[in-house]
């Protein structure tokens, strides 16, 4: 977990990488578009149905849902041609409460 290694004093520099993959793919407008979107969402949703949320085709919105799904952030379910994805919540919000950890618990032992 990537809080308690830095904790101890070292980082492990694959869960430092594995972090900044996580936080690229949300750091572009369309990608955290959908991700919002997704929050909205109680059933897996299919690209078509995500598209009015962000300002990309619909093979542009494919292409981000796919590389969402590279880095865990969405699950896909594969039925014959069609994908539904969904949102991966408890991954993500646990890689991002142990970065908000991580900040946190630097400005206190300073």
């Amino acid at each position: 977990m990537f809080v308690q290694v830095c904790y101890k004093g070292g980082v492990n520099a694959l869960d430092v990488q594995e972090l900044a993959d996580l936080l690229k793919a949300l750091g572009e407008v369309n990608r955290l578009s959908l991700v919002c979107r997704l929050c909205e969402c109680q059933t897996a949703q299919n690209a078509m149905c995500l598209c009015d949320c962000c300002s990309v085709d619909p093979s542009g919105v494919s292409r981000h849902l796919k590389l969402l799904a590279q880095e865990d952030v969405v699950s896909v379910e594969k039925r014959g041609r069609e994908r539904s994805y969904s949102l991966n919540r408890a991954y993500v919000a646990n890689r991002l409460r142990d970065l908000a950890n991580q900040i946190e618990y630097q400005q206190e032992a300073s």
